[in-house]
């Protein structure tokens, strides 16, 4: 049998229209209490719907849309689900 090696992505190198699972949070007690009261948990899956040059980028996870910050985005790691 063939193992598949999982690649894990920042949020902030997502590409568009793509689906991906949040693998996990790697920000202080704040933020992560910040992300997960938003639905992004770890284990869920999500959608990136706009990433605008160096703007927000937009997800939709649990059917809500939320609008992260780049710096927000690059402490979620995801890995692509196919």
């Amino acid at each position: 049998m063939e193992q598949t090696k999982k690649s894990f992505i920042s949020l902030a190198n997502a590409q568009v229209n793509k689906k991906y699972k949040i693998e996990k949070l790697i920000g202080g007690n704040f933020f992560n209490m910040r992300v997960l009261s938003l639905g992004l948990i770890p284990g869920e899956y999500i959608k990136v719907v706009n990433q605008y040059g160096r703007g927000p980028i937009t997800v939709y996870v649990k059917g809500n849309k939320i609008a992260l910050g780049r710096g927000a985005a690059s402490k979620i790691i995801i890995s692509e689900v196919s």
